[in-house]
């Protein structure tokens, strides 16, 4: 949805997106995850498909550095 603008599920271009930012450009606390013991507070953004409620996360740039110092084990 983020890339293409249609719902994967039904092919809908009726898609809501929430940022994760308010309008002065701070972090808003709408859709957020903490992680660790310190903590720290992690950021994404959610596509809505408004047709069927299909839904998609993504954690910004800023959010996905965090997650890769945190947690050195991935695949890829």
């Amino acid at each position: 949805m983020k890339k293409t603008g249609k719902c994967p599920k039904c092919g809908s271009e009726h898609i809501l997106v929430f940022e994760n930012k308010d309008k002065k450009g701070k972090s808003s606390t709408a859709d957020f995850e903490v992680i660790g013991p310190l903590g720290k507070t992690i950021y994404t953004s959610r596509y809505v498909c408004c047709d069927c409620g299909y839904t998609e996360r993504y954690f910004d740039d800023a959010s996905l550095e965090k997650l890769k110092k945190k947690y050195s084990k991935f695949r890829g």
